[in-house]
């Protein structure tokens, strides 16, 4: 089972997903929200729990993490940065080896276009998993989970 992350601090996507062949099985995909009137700490906190529940839960052989790509706003940032630090932590707390993708890579695994747009990154998450997701997050970690599954079936 793989663990994909779309990383962040008021949203955090995550997904957990089977491969069978090249059909993907989504066992959860969710967003974990934060309460942007809480203090950040908290909200680092609450990520924190939430992910560490759910890797107890389900016990995935891996992870992956989108890494993060700003152009302009350096505090959202450094904040989203903060909220990787956690995630990668609970990672380690949790012996999960995880690999990172940026998002062209996951966008050029998925789509086969590293410059595709978010709606087909949708429509194909949706296609090779059955199941049509509306929610951005929780189609972007399942992207992502995608994208390492699909290496892994490539190094065998």
């Amino acid at each position: 089972m793989t663990l994909g992350i779309d990383p962040g601090y008021g949203r955090c996507g995550y997904a957990f997903i089977e491969r069978a062949g090249n059909k993907y099985s989504i066992i959860e995909a969710s967003t974990i929200y934060t309460d942007k009137n809480t203090d950040h700490a908290k909200r680092l906190l609450e990520i924190y729990e939430h992910l560490d529940t759910l890797i107890k839960k389900y016990k995935p052989d891996n992870a992956s993490i989108e890494t993060l790509f700003f152009s302009k706003n350096t505090k959202t940032a450094l904040k989203v940065s903060e909220a990787r630090g956690i995630i990668l932590l609970v990672l380690a707390k949790n012996n999960i080896e995880y690999c990172e993708y940026n998002p062209r890579e996951i966008k050029l695994s998925v789509t086969g276009n590293g410059n595709s747009t978010k709606e087909s990154v949708i429509k194909m998450v949706s296609i090779f998993t059955g199941i049509n997701i509306k929610e951005d997050d929780s189609a972007d970690a399942v992207a992502v989970a995608i994208s390492h599954a699909s290496k892994n079936i490539l190094k065998k």
